[in-house]
């Protein structure tokens, strides 16, 4: 009778709903379990740990689509033994700490059951599941603006400059630049430059697209208002 490699034939599958996570955003992780060996799976325990970056959601658990409310992975709790062939499915719901305090969070769940192995008697095995890695997203956009007069007359011309620089960890994508015209002044139509390329079409009134931003990347707007009084 040939040996049955029971950690390979108990497989213990973890997914998750999403790739990305932002500060405060949730997803839905899932281990699937199941028995592919010829003996039962009894007194199962399932766990799970995470990195630091993320939490587990109270209250979230389900098992086979039932809710559980009082389970906690973390602690631990208990699942219904499993017969040859048979497998459940465990999910719950983890949230990112907000302000994102990493960069990636890694979760991997446990798995604690006994066999009960005609030679040796009751035996306990310790599994566990792949790791589960979630990029977090921190995407923050720092605008840094000047004005090249502390004092101005009317009739001066005022140069506003802005600075806006990704300091988040992905790439800034679909930006928009909008800045209202101070009171008692006036846009100087065609003064818009980002980087120094003219772009005589844009109104920051109005608002208009930057270009996507690597990691650390910034660019630079200017613009010209005339003071009118």
């Amino acid at each position: 009778m040939p040996t049955e490699v029971i950690s390979d034939l108990v497989t213990k599958v973890k997914s998750g709903d999403k790739t990305f996570l932002r500060a405060g955003e949730t997803s839905v992780h899932k281990v699937v379990i199941g028995n592919g060996s010829s003996t039962a799976l009894l007194n199962i325990v399932f766990k799970d740990t995470m990195t630091a970056g993320a939490t587990h959601v109270p209250g979230t658990v389900t098992v086979d689509g039932v809710p559980q409310p009082t389970y906690d992975p973390v602690a631990g709790f208990s699942l219904n033994n499993l017969a040859p062939g048979a497998s459940t499915t465990v999910a719950y719901t983890i949230v990112a700490d907000t302000p994102v305090t990493n960069s990636s969070v890694t979760d991997v769940g446990q798995l604690t059951y006994d066999i009960n192995d005609p030679s040796f008697g009751v035996r306990s095995i310790t599994d566990q599941t792949n790791p589960f890695t979630l990029i977090l997203v921190s995407g923050n956009i720092l605008v840094k603006k000047s004005v090249d007069k502390a004092f101005a007359v009317i009739g001066d011309t005022l140069t506003y400059t802005s600075v806006v620089s990704n300091t988040g960890n992905v790439e800034a994508t679909s930006l928009t630049f909008f800045d209202p015209i101070p009171t008692f002044t006036s846009f100087v139509a065609n003064s818009v430059t980002i980087d120094g390329a003219p772009k005589p079409a844009f109104n920051p009134a109005v608002g208009f697209p930057l270009p996507s931003l690597a990691v650390g990347q910034s660019v630079t707007v200017v613009f010209n208002v005339l003071v009118t009084g």
